[in-house]
């Protein structure tokens, strides 16, 4: 167990940590934060990073989120781009320096090679006319009250924020993209997020004849015996063109019997939910178990239009290691 002077120690931690961000996010300069926008956006290259130590660090997370999220993107350390590696910078390219400070020798020299071929430049920096101010196209400051350890240099609280703003960057120009989760799934192909981004409702859906369906003049006996039937807690109610007129589920039935005297001869349309929730065939699988957890529902029917196709049940999901 840890003991309480510990237990404070690590809490105080991350209270500034997230105290850090909160100050970023209202320092905000929203006429610096538009221009790296549109620099991002019209970038014909790719987002070039560079940042020495643990600002390095920042700047391979920071590349690896950018070119995952349809920016592409590469992360190159200062002091090999000075011995070489600055082939790998082009006219095209859009860089961005992290040094807190503003001062790191190696950053600068490599921001001070790329001006004269008209590389644009996003600084991220403590905003207090540095040397990285005066020779970046547009500065983002970083600049946080305090790091985690007080009396301590060591960047703490400093490379959050950093992180944070680069991960706010990021999203916004994906947004501005219309970058789509459909496109996010081609690149992410591997892993359990792959599989999350990949399986579509249809490989999961009950079909045909386990589909449980009953007409619109059913009764809610009817309904019961087909739920019993086919043992995915709900029945969908259908109009004679296949298309979805409600569901009724397990819970709907307790309720109406606690309500209610005797209603097991009366139609079903009086009891069913109209207008369920409903998700389509290509839809995610994914998108559909969120859906379910969101609403606190265990089916859904899937629907082509307006149409019945399938009925998809959380235990579906969670079997195909999508929870």
């Amino acid at each position: 167990m840890i003991n309480e002077s510990d237990r404070q120690t690590f809490q105080d931690v991350l209270q500034r940590e997230a105290n850090a961000i909160v100050h970023l996010s209202h320092q905000i300069d929203g006429m610096a934060i538009g221009r790296a926008v549109e620099l991002v956006h019209n970038c014909n290259g790719r987002c070039v990073f560079v940042g020495m130590g643990k600002m390095g660090a920042v700047g391979r997370k920071a590349a690896a989120t950018f070119a995952s999220l349809g920016s592409p993107a590469m992360f190159v350390q200062p002091a090999e781009a000075l011995h070489g590696d600055l082939g790998m910078i082009t006219a095209k390219d859009l860089v961005f320096a992290l040094s807190y400070s503003g001062e790191t020798d190696e950053v600068l020299r490599v921001v001070e090679t790329v001006r004269p071929w008209d590389v644009s430049v996003i600084a991220f920096t403590q905003q207090n006319d540095n040397s990285l101010t005066k020779v970046a196209s547009v500065v983002l400051d970083i600049r946080v009250p305090q790091e985690a350890i007080d009396q301590w240099p060591v960047p703490t609280c400093s490379t959050t924020a950093a992180m944070a703003v680069c991960d706010a960057l990021a999203i916004v120009v994906m947004q501005k993209r219309g970058f789509s989760i459909e496109d996010f799934s081609r690149l992410h192909p591997g892993g359990s997020l792959g599989r999350k981004l990949r399986v579509r409702v249809a490989e999961l859906m009950h079909t045909g004849s386990e589909v449980p369906i009953v007409p619109a003049n059913a009764t809610l006996r009817d309904a019961i015996i087909e739920m019993t039937k086919k043992s995915l807690g709900a029945t969908m109610i259908a109009a004679s063109t296949g298309q979805l007129l409600g569901l009724i589920t397990d819970g709907d039935i307790r309720r109406t019997v606690q309500k209610f005297e005797n209603p097991l001869d009366k139609p079903v349309e009086e009891f069913m939910t109209s207008n369920p929730r409903t998700c389509s065939p290509g839809g995610l699988a994914a998108a559909a178990l969120a859906m379910m957890e969101s609403c606190r529902v265990t089916v859904l029917p899937v629907v082509d239009g307006h149409r019945i196709v399938g009925m998809v049940h959380f235990h579906d999901l969670v079997r195909a290691r999508l929870a």
